[in-house]
């Protein structure tokens, strides 16, 4: 079943806001009803439905909270795209497990800011969809050079998915097995000259992620899919 967001899962035992009036007003659920709580924190619990007021939705905890070890720990770094479309990446990579996005700017970027309140209320109805225990945290739109000095001091190794390297695939690289990698997926014009010396420079990874032209968005997809299909459960 689709769980509702609760972050104060074992200490309060009232629902309010805007997931109360989904609770209510949506799912229309009714006392004796049974949902799934979810604190985007790791931890997923049954709860049943005692009684709801004008404001909330008082509930009653069914099995203590589990906690639950992510399976893998990746993040996506993408350039804005027009359309929107970067939002199918914050949404499908959710649901795939991605536990943060850094939104940046490149030199072919369509769009050059963004208000990310959006991309968080996209990550947190994926997790909701798919029973995600982790809610991801999205970082303010940088530069691409301040989005990996970011991402660096983080802990994730920067990996760029790139036209490039034809013969390197993510299979290939020697990353550590406490690695964190962040994939680096660039704008549908890909990356400038100067910020391919840049990477060259820095020595950052590089690998191909299909034998096709993908459009940026399924690029960032299908890279998530290929590393949590490659990792072991933690």
């Amino acid at each position: 079943m689709p769980s509702i967001y609760h972050p104060q899962l074992n200490e309060e035992h009232c629902i309010t806001g805007q997931e109360y009036h989904h609770l209510s007003r949506v799912l229309r659920t009714k006392p004796g009803d049974v949902i799934l709580l979810n604190d985007g924190q790791g931890s997923l619990a049954k709860a049943v439905i005692k009684n709801i007021d004008k404001k909330c939705a008082h509930f009653e905890l069914l099995e203590a909270a589990i906690y639950h070890e992510p399976t893998s720990h990746f993040a996506i770094a993408f350039s804005l795209l027009k359309n929107k479309h970067d939002e199918l990446i914050v949404e499908k990579c959710t649901e795939l497990g991605c536990r943060e996005f850094y939104p940046f700017i490149s030199a072919y970027s369509v769009r050059k800011g963004e208000d990310i309140s959006r991309f968080e209320r996209i990550a947190l109805s994926a997790i909701k969809q798919c029973d995600n225990p982790w809610l991801p945290h999205v970082n303010p739109v940088y530069t691409l050079k301040k989005s990996i000095k970011q991402a660096k001091e983080q802990g994730y190794t920067p990996v760029f998915c790139s036209e490039f390297r034809p013969d390197t695939w993510l299979n290939d690289l020697k990353l550590p097995a406490n690695a964190k990698p962040c994939f680096f997926i660039g704008p549908e014009g890909g990356f400038g000259t100067e910020e391919l010396a840049y990477l060259e420079q820095e020595k950052i990874d590089q690998i191909t992620i299909s034998r096709l032209i993908l459009r940026a968005e399924t690029a960032a997809i299908a890279i998530a899919a290929q590393y949590v299909s490659l990792s072991k459960p933690s």
